[in-house]
């Protein structure tokens, strides 16, 4: 079966959103960079790197269903941030905003009767589950420490410590993408 048209354009736009998130990812890893939190930094590192595998599970999918894969221009951005926590926020609402275009796409999916793709989305909405949750854990830690430099030190050691993988590990799509 072919992929429908409307899906396949929102498709490829996710493939975008995911790149972008992993633009966004970076972008707050080379702040944490320049702190003394290397720890953070390998954590948004890591996100980056599973926002890019997410952009390249998409792009198989379409791929697989013989749909045209059209890449488009990714945006810069947020670059300067205040705080840890300021970061966290940000991440936090960047994994909402994926959330919410991946049940967008979900929706549609249903009205066109397309169930493969309602079964890759749904992995997709139980990722999104866990990213939410791992990133507001976090951030509650952080609120928590406030401007305790020992405390802050204590979650950059555990966010470096985080599986390669992101929040549990579930990026292992089979193959080689």
């Amino acid at each position: 079966m072919t992929l429908n048209p409307k899906l396949t354009k929102l498709l490829n736009e996710q493939i975008n959103n995911e790149m972008s998130s992993s633009y966004v990812y970076l972008a707050m890893a080379a702040w944490f960079e320049g702190t003394p939190y290397a720890g953070f930094a390998k954590w948004m590192f890591a996100q980056s790197r599973e926002e890019t595998m997410h952009a390249l599970k998409f792009y198989q999918y379409v791929v697989d269903r013989d749909a045209k894969v059209e890449l488009q221009s990714i945006a810069t951005p947020k670059s300067d941030f205040q705080s840890p926590i300021d970061v966290f926020e940000h991440s936090l609402k960047q994994e909402e905003k994926v959330t919410q275009q991946i049940n967008d796409l979900f929706e549609v999916a249903e009205q066109v009767k397309d169930h493969a793709s309602k079964n890759l989305l749904l992995w997709f909405l139980n990722e999104q589950m866990e990213e939410e949750k791992t990133v507001r854990d976090m951030l509650d830690r952080l609120k928590l420490a406030g401007n305790d430099p020992a405390s802050l030190l204590v979650l950059d050691r555990e966010a470096g410590s985080r599986p390669a993988g992101g929040g549990g590990g579930k990026t292992d799509f089979g193959g080689d993408r």
